[in-house]
């Protein structure tokens, strides 16, 4: 197979970055665009130094991408509302396809207004498909474009969609904590290093966008309602999410057998980790994987899944690359 012509918009900030790290090794691919707002006529090895291939690429506007011919695939690391606001501007070739790792077409219309308050064609979210590779891969379209998942929302998603089935509540308690870059490159206060270092602060509690896509995602994929009350946090990391999940089983059934639930519902997925152990932060940095650990607290039916990634790979830029290579028929591990 002939290697795919890449472009990234967005491609100066922390996840556009991490994407460009990994495109930059992957075997079947080709990156003929760079582009960003702010970080215009640089080359490639100031964004970061350890790159093979590209180092001396030029960052162009984002703007430019609408004159490159033959790209096959081009992902979106803008702001949320940026892409479907310049839809047009950038995709003059509609043979693309795109992957979008914003907000931008994670949610049906109606929620997408309460959520996000951007304004977005309708016909065009239909062009859209919410991949979580693990979960929903078998019903990609390789006719649409890709709207990649949340951070959170993949760690939360993956930690409990083994026991969907099994949750005796009809509602789901999530206590999870992310690094820094989480928040991307912004001018924030709370997030400048003074602030956060040797701290732990809770923020949007019971009112973040990645509520209504994990609900969304389970009843559309499980035909099943739950209301998700999370409260994030944020720790003085660059990078990681550490998501404790809380559920009431409607049976009784001991921990092992749990575990063994987990184990064979994701027995054929490589980037995803169970164990006995309750996993850490560290385990997951710099990884496409999603490691998940259980206890079950003694003489209830509570349990507590705990499920870790890093939030620039397996919560954005991996899972881009993982969508890619699903959406080409290439194995799901290259360049991961």
């Amino acid at each position: 197979m002939k290697k795919l012509n890449v472009g990234v918009l967005g491609c100066s900030g922390y996840t556009g970055i991490e994407l460009l790290k990994i495109l930059d090794i992957h075997p079947n691919v080709k990156l003929i665009f760079l582009g960003s707002n702010s970080k215009i006529g640089i080359k490639a090895e100031v964004l970061h130094s350890g790159f093979k291939n590209i180092n001396k690429k030029i960052v162009r506007n984002n703007s430019l991408i609408s004159k490159v011919k033959d790209l096959d695939v081009l992902f979106s690391c803008l702001p949320n509302g940026e892409l479907a606001k310049n839809f047009k501007k950038f995709t003059s070739n509609k043979k693309i396809k795109i992957i979008d790792l914003s907000g931008d077409f994670r949610l049906p219309n109606s929620l997408n207004k309460k959520w996000y308050k951007t304004k977005r064609n309708d016909d065009l979210f239909k062009t859209f498909q919410y991949i979580l590779p693990e979960l929903n891969q078998n019903k990609i379209n390789k006719n649409r474009n890709i709207s990649n998942p949340g951070c959170y929302a993949t760690s939360i998603i993956l930690g409990i969609a083994p026991i969907i089935s099994s949750l005796n509540k009809q509602s789901i308690l999530i206590d999870t904590k992310s690094g820094i870059s989480g928040a991307g490159k912004n001018n924030n206060i709370d997030y400048i290093f003074n602030e956060a270092n040797e701290n732990l602060s809770i923020y949007n509690e019971g009112n973040h966008r990645h509520m209504p896509e994990i609900e969304n995602f389970i009843a559309k994929n499980y035909k099943k309602t739950f209301k998700i009350i999370m409260i994030p946090h944020l720790l003085p990391l660059t990078r990681g999410i550490l998501s404790n999940i809380y559920v009431d089983l409607n049976q009784e059934i001991t921990e092992d057998k749990v575990l063994e639930k987990y184990i064979n519902f994701y027995k054929n997925n490589t980037f995803i980790k169970i164990s006995n152990k309750i996993p850490s932060i560290k385990d997951a940095v710099r990884t496409n994987n999603c490691l998940i650990g259980i206890r079950k607290f003694k003489n209830t039916k509570t349990l507590m899944v705990t499920s870790v990634i890093d939030n620039l790979i397996k919560g954005a830029s991996g899972q881009a690359v993982q969508n890619m290579n699903l959406l080409f028929n290439l194995d799901e591990e290259l360049g991961l």
